[in-house]
C-alpha cells in the first residue's frame, strides 16, 4: 500500500461556467502527490453570477452528474470559495503564542475589516514575525498575519446545495490559497523566490504573489473575467452569449492565422512561406476590436498589481507570472502579456506538474481549469 489519499478530501472547484473536482493520491516511498481522478462538467449559463447560486436545481444536477463521471473514492469534498466573496488583509498584531492567538484574533482586527465581525467567519495565516516600534519609540514584537474573511451565510448556503447533491463539506478554503499549493505542486519550495498567479476566469481576475510557497499579495478585479468580453460581442454581433463565446474562441485577439504553403517555383529552394492572410471577415474584425481593448484593460491591472506589491517589496522582485483559468487559454493572450510584461510568463501544466493515474491518462487532455480543484485538494496534504 504506497499510495493513499493525500488529504482524503475531493478538491471541488465550482465556477461561474463550470464545476471541477480532483482526487490526488500520495506516494509515501517518494513523497510525490499524483491526480488519481478528475472531472468536468459545464454549467448553464446563469447558473452562478458572482460567486452566487441562481439556479441551485442546476448546480446540484452538475454536481451529481460530476460525482458519477468522476467516480470518486470519497463524498467529502474541500470546496473554494470565490475570491470576490472573500475578504484579505495583511496586518500586523501585538507577538502573542500561538495557542493564545486564534482567541484574541477576533478583537484585534475589527478595525482593519471593514466588516461586521458578527456576518463572517475568520481565519488567519501567520506570514511571520517581525518587529516595529511603540509610540515611545521602545521595539515591539509582532506577528504578520493574512486575514481571511468569508461570508458565513454565503458559505451556509454553498454548504447546504453540496449535501443536496448529497456530498459531506468538510474544508472551505480560499481559491488563491489552493492556487498557491498548486503551483508549489504541494510542497514548500526549497527556494526563497516569488512568483505571481493570474487566475483569468469567466466573471473576475485575481492575482496571486507568494514567496517560498507563502501568500503575500491578493487581489481580485471583478467584472473582469472573459464573460465581459464576451457580452460586449454578442451585443455587438446582436447573437446570444454561447454563440459569442464560440465566436470568440474561433477568433481570438488577432483573428484568423495566416496560411502556411509551400513555394512552388524551386524545387532546390521550396520551403514554407507565410502567404499574406486574406483580409478578415466582418465578424472576425468585429470580434477583434472587441476583444483587445478588454485584453488590453486585463494586463493592465495584472501589471498594476505587481507594480503595487513591487513598489513595497523592493527586495523580493517577482520571477515569474503563470497563466490559468478559462479565459487565459484565449488565443493570443499569453504571447500578448509576454510582451507587455517583463517576466517568464507561462500557462499552468493542466495537471499542474503531478503525475497522472492510467485513467486519467487515458482521458485525454485534461481540462486546463483543473489548477483550483487540484490546490484544494492538496488541502492538509501530509
Amino acid at each position: 500500500m504506497g499510495a493513499r489519499s493525500a488529504s482524503g478530501l475531493v478538491g471541488l472547484d465550482v465556477g461561474t461556467s463550470g464545476i471541477r473536482a480532483v482526487e490526488i493520491r500520495h506516494d509515501r516511498r517518494t513523497g510525490d502527490y499524483q491526480i488519481a481522478k478528475a472531472a468536468s462538467v459545464e454549467l448553464p449559463r446563469g447558473a452562478i453570477r458572482n460567486g452566487a447560486v441562481i439556479d441551485e436545481k442546476a448546480v446540484v444536477k452538475a454536481l451529481k452528474r460530476l460525482w458519477k463521471r468522476g467516480r470518486f473514492s470519497s463524498r467529502k469534498v474541500a470546496l473554494g470559495l470565490t475570491d470576490s466573496g472573500v475578504l484579505t488583509r495583511q496586518v500586523e498584531l501585538p507577538w502573542m503564542p500561538p495557542k493564545d492567538f486564534r482567541t484574541a484574533l477576533r478583537y484585534q482586527v475589527g478595525e482593519a475589516l471593514p466588516v461586521d465581525l458578527d456576518t463572517v467567519q475568520l481565519d488567519y495565516h501567520v506570514l511571520g514575525e517581525g518587529e516595529t516600534t511603540d509610540e515611545r519609540g521602545q521595539p515591539v514584537a509582532v506577528n504578520r498575519i493574512l486575514i481571511v474573511a468569508a461570508n458565513r451565510e454565503a458559505v451556509t448556503a454553498d454548504a447546504r446545495i453540496l449535501r443536496k447533491a448529497r456530498l459531506v463539506p468538510v474544508v472551505a478554503d480560499s481559491t488563491a490559497f489552493a492556487l498557491i499549493r498548486a503551483a508549489c505542486r504541494g510542497h514548500l519550495p526549497e527556494d526563497d523566490e516569488t512568483h505571481a498567479i493570474a487566475d483569468i476566469g469567466a466573471e473576475q481576475l485575481t492575482v496571486v504573489i507568494h514567496q517560498g510557497g507563502q501568500p503575500r499579495f491578493i487581489r481580485t478585479i471583478a467584472d473582469l473575467g472573459g464573460d465581459t468580453a464576451t457580452l460586449a460581442l454578442a451585443d455587438r454581433l446582436d447573437v446570444d452569449a454561447d454563440t459569442a463565446e464560440q465566436v470568440k474562441r474561433d477568433t481570438g485577439l488577432n483573428g484568423p492565422a495566416p496560411i502556411v504553403a509551400p513555394i512552388a517555383e524551386s524545387s532546390v529552394f521550396a520551403g514554407s512561406a507565410v502567404q499574406e492572410a486574406p483580409p478578415m471577415d466582418p465578424r472576425s474584425r468585429t470580434t477583434v476590436d472587441v476583444l483587445n481593448p478588454w485584453a488590453t484593460t486585463v494586463i493592465s491591472e495584472v501589471r498594476n498589481s505587481l507594480d503595487y506589491y513591487q513598489a513595497s517589496n523592493t527586495g523580493t522582485p517577482v520571477a515569474s507570472l503563470t497563466l490559468t483559468g478559462r479565459s487565459a487559454e484565449l488565443e493570443g493572450l499569453l504571447d500578448r502579456i509576454s510582451t507587455q510584461i517583463p517576466l517568464v510568463v507561462r500557462a499552468m501544466d493542466p495537471l499542474v506538474g503531478l503525475g497522472a493515474s492510467k485513467r486519467v491518462a487515458k482521458g485525454g487532455v485534461p481540462d486546463a481549469r483543473l489548477a483550483v480543484a487540484a490546490g484544494l485538494a492538496l488541502w492538509a496534504a501530509p
